[in-house]
């Protein structure tokens, strides 16, 4: 067996730069299946990050009868909610509880108006579960204030202590609006958050709402990966309310994620299967150059099976070298990617943030993911060694003689 996989060996090296062209297409083809599976996994970390940072925690625990599509109606507020937190309080792998009051609104700078969403917090809590106040760009969030998402704040031309107004509809379909004053700027990671959100003091949102309840607690925990332990838990000691984790609250976006990364696998797909073309007329032109040495084997005795692991040898060590160099220049390259990243800023500005499906502003980067790495390896290896499988079959179907009759 050494001596037919070091006949192999041999036969890629005598022909060095159809071997190497080979090796290079595959190994490119690998470098761009790991870049690509690496990138899209950074990005889905860093929007899943700025979706529990900013939106939703790890969980959001609301009224039962909580309806979306009524922001105002009376069932939507928590009345008795210092008994939840009460709850929360004795769990130990809470880490951070806050409440929020939100409801959708129109803001008007007597010029323009534009839709936004109004999120009434307090502050001091509001840290513990969300890192909102590390990207307070300037100002800060003070009583009868509003805090702006940066890009909301540059389209309705707003400098902080200009004077806005917030118009909602009541319950009962009335008109309510009150003035408020720009006293912060907030820049943040997450699209959501920059381009139509509206923070106020929570208890101000209360008296704007004329309730004494809130909308929502958002609750951090010591483990994001135990939502379903964490969640039995909660359902059963915080019984008649509606808790959701951050996996059900992001349910668009995770199927948004899984539709683009089966397109970008189609698209590896093609190049990995230009490289195998490639190692397919790599092993078949190495079967009819060789035909002559071919029929010297089978005449010393070479059999059938002996010629076909040869020439399976030879596919599989392309295969297998190819993708441990694609490994290495795909490390190099992804470096750059994870540490750097790369500044999508252009592109989100030309399509809109909302319509990237990402839950990122400007600079993407990339994540460590050791999966693909192995995966590029067997694949390699065994879908190389299966592609020279006809080339091999041709040459096992030789007769000795005729081989022996070719000139070269």
């Amino acid at each position: 067996m050494m001596f037919i996989f070091s006949l192999a060996f041999k036969n890629l090296l005598r022909y060095k730069k159809r071997t190497v062209l080979t090796f290079l297409i595959l190994s490119v083809g690998i470098v761009f299946y790991i870049w690509i599976d690496s990138f899209l996994v950074g990005v889905n970390e860093q929007s899943f990050d700025n979706v529990i940072n900013f939106e939703t925690g790890h969980f959001k625990i609301q009224s039962i009868a909580f309806d979306e599509d009524k922001p105002l109606s009376e069932d939507n507020f928590m009345k008795n909610y210092e008994e939840v937190i009460d709850k929360l309080r004795k769990k130990s792998y809470i880490t951070g509880y806050t409440r929020r009051i939100k409801f959708t609104a129109e803001i008007d700078n007597t010029e323009d108006s534009a839709p936004c969403l109004v999120v009434g917090i307090d502050l001091e809590s509001d840290k513990d579960v969300f890192t909102l106040p590390r990207f307070i760009e300037s100002g800060s969030l003070e009583t009868g204030g509003v805090l702006l998402g940066k890009t909301l704040a540059e389209d309705m031309k707003l400098e902080i202590g200009d004077f806005v107004y917030l118009t909602f509809r009541e319950e009962r379909g009335m008109y309510n609006s009150i003035e408020a004053r720009v006293t912060g700027i907030v820049y943040s990671p997450d699209p959501v958050t920059n381009n139509s959100t509206v923070f106020i003091n929570l208890n101000e949102a209360k008296e704007f709402l004329n309730t004494t309840g809130i909308t929502e607690i958002a609750i951090k925990t010591d483990d994001p990966d135990s939502y379903k332990k964490y969640m039995s838990d909660l359902n059963s000691s915080i019984p008649g309310f509606q808790i959701k984790s951050w996996v059900d609250l992001s349910q668009d976006f995770l199927l948004i994620s899984e539709t683009k990364k089966k397109f970008s696998s189609i698209f590896v797909f093609f190049i990995i299967i230009i490289a195998l073309v490639g190692i397919i007329n790599t092993v078949l032109m190495s079967v009819l150059e060789k035909k002559k040495e071919i029929g010297t084997l089978k005449a010393l005795g070479f059999t059938d099976s002996d010629i076909l692991k040869m020439f399976l040898f030879e596919g599989g060590t392309i295969g297998f070298l190819g993708s441990i160099f694609g490994i290495i220049l795909s490390i190099i390259v992804n470096w750059y990617f994870v540490v750097h990243g790369w500044d999508m800023s252009p592109i989100i500005e030309e399509m809109g943030a909302e319509n990237m499906g990402y839950r990122i502003m400007s600079v993407a980067k990339s994540a460590w993911t050791i999966k693909p790495m192995i995966q590029s390896v067997f694949m390699a290896t065994i879908v190389s060694m299966l592609a020279s499988y006809y080339p091999a079959k041709q040459a096992v179907k030789m007769e000795p003689a005729e081989c022996l009759r070719t000139i070269q």
